[in-house]
Order: structure tokens, then sequence, then C-alpha cells
């Protein structure tokens, strides 16, 4: 059960042990670089076994990632992805991984704004 993957590892957990709702595991198993950490390793059927996934809740949950330092403080997405990236070093999957995802990560924090910005002004209006 154990891929090494913690997104995959962590959607089976919730699947396998904890019994949860099936769109939630797929939400974990697709979180922020999961998709292309999961072409890295070979994983693809894998990850499949979650899919597919509901775009906004993806988006969603990446946003929440990217928002968020390692010990839950408020930060920049740009700044984020440079944490990560740094932590991990160029020889690592998941350094090859965020930065293949890195463009397609920014666009789903931005959409996630944006739907932000329409809901506000929605109530405001």
């Amino acid at each position: 059960m154990d891929t090494g993957q913690h997104m995959i590892d962590g959607a089976r957990y919730l699947r396998d042990v904890v019994g949860a709702d099936p769109q939630l595991c797929s939400i974990v198993a697709f979180h922020t670089s999961s998709l292309w950490e999961a072409s890295e390793l070979g994983l693809a059927d894998a990850l499949a076994e979650f899919g597919p996934a509901e775009p906004e809740l993806i988006d969603a949950i990446t946003y929440c990632d990217l928002t968020s330092s390692p010990v839950g403080d408020l930060v920049d997405p740009a700044h984020r992805l440079v944490e990560v990236l740094e932590r991990y070093g160029p020889d690592h999957v998941v350094f090859r991984a965020v930065s293949a995802a890195r463009p397609e990560l920014l666009k789903r924090v931005d959409r996630v704004r944006e739907r932000q910005a329409e809901a506000l002004a929605a109530r405001l209006s």
C-alpha cells in the first residue's frame, strides 16, 4: 500500500482505514503536484484509483496547500513553491514535479482568488 507518494498513500489510508468519502479521497490523491509526481514515479495507475477529481475542489486544496507554510503561517504561493524547491533540491522527484507543475499550480491559486472575489462581490451587491 505504501507507494512513497504521500498524496496517494494518504488517499488510500483515508479510503481503506478510515472509510472516508470517495470525493475526499480523490481530493487528497490529486492535490497540488500529485499528477506530475505520480507521472515521475510511474504511479499513474495508482492515482487513477481516485479519479477523476473535481477541478474546483483540487483548486481549493491546492490553494490551501500553497498559502500555508509547513508550520501553518499564511504565505505567498510563489514563495511557498520556492521553499519546497529549496527543501528538496534538484535531484528529488518532488523538485522535478513541482517545477513542472508550477505554472498550473499558480493558475489554481488564481482561480480560487477569482472565485473568492466573485463571491464577495455578489454578497456586497
